[in-house]
């Protein structure tokens, strides 16, 4: 299937112009992934080994250097980079998936889908999961042949730990803020107080964040009277659709977290990143 490389291009135009505003974002990983994506390893490597030595206990970065390896072929480098995420950011699912995929790589089948099967347990719809199980099955049986030594294998966790995986290091508001604006087809996104005050966004558009805030508290109050009216409780979550875009809000306790897209958005999908943005994110 020929690769729609458009929203990677867009992607990495976001990641650069935040990198460009503040070069100590740690918004580098996802430039580094998205030149990944395209091909580009030398590329990805390059940027992702200078933001890991700004920045040498975020995770999500030696993942990054773990999938640049492991899409050239170096086994043995991706399984040491992924030690090193699990060093700074302990295990997540994220690491539990790369490292089943690193395993059947490496021939161990029965260590790949020991994990693979823990991940469906607890994710039966994962399409990323059940397609390396599929991958997995049609590999011959290599039993667990140790082509390198793999991540150190972890104590057996209970049912919760494996359905909830710790998460070491939690996003800042305006990591969180950074990485929801550059998902494809999301045109801003600000953080905004119940008082109608922008506490920080990022929005190319032709109305100010200001403006985005403002109508964004207006649309909230209004419903949150509407809904108040009728005993239905406070609303957590309110979508506006109008002809060339969506408006999202989101109501995180202390703050309003609006998200203006384009029109075309799988909402589904975005909304399933943005929980999962929200859950590792101190508000």
């Amino acid at each position: 299937m020929k690769m729609d490389f458009s929203e990677i291009d867009e992607r990495i135009a976001k990641c650069q112009k935040i990198l460009d505003a503040d070069p100590n974002s740690q918004i580098f990983a996802a430039l580094a992934d998205a030149y990944r994506k395209k091909g580009l390893f030398a590329k990805a490597y390059e940027i992702c080994s200078k933001g890991i030595e700004k920045h040498p206990d975020y995770g999500s970065a030696y993942i990054v250097m773990a999938k640049i390896s492991l899409d050239q072929g170096n086994h043995a480098e991706a399984a040491y980079q992924l030690q090193r995420a699990v060093a700074v950011g302990g295990r997540t699912r994220s690491v539990d998936v790369l490292e089943a995929e690193i395993l059947m790589m490496q021939g161990q089948i029965n260590r790949a889908r020991h994990i693979l099967e823990k991940l469906h347990i607890s994710d039966p719809k994962n399409d990323t999961v059940n397609n390396l199980i599929l991958k997995l099955e049609s590999l011959p049986a290599a039993g667990n042949a140790a082509v390198v030594e793999p991540v150190a294998a972890e104590s057996a966790p209970s049912k919760a730990q494996t359905a909830q995986p710790s998460i070491k290091h939690k996003y800042s508001l305006s990591h969180a803020l950074s990485i929801i604006k550059i998902l494809p087809r999301v045109l801003g996104v600000v953080a905004v107080a119940k008082n109608g005050m922008v506490v920080e966004g990022h929005f190319d558009g032709i109305i100010t964040r200001e403006e985005l805030g403002a109508l964004a508290t207006a649309a909230y109050d209004e419903a949150r009277q509407a809904v108040s009216r009728i005993n239905f409780g406070q609303p957590r979550e309110i979508l506006i659709e109008a002809e060339q875009s969506k408006l999202l809000i989101f109501d995180r306790d202390r703050v309003l977290i609006v998200i203006a897209t384009r029109d075309d958005i799988n909402l589904g999908s975005l909304k399933l990143k943005i929980n999962e943005i929200f859950k590792q994110t101190e508000f």
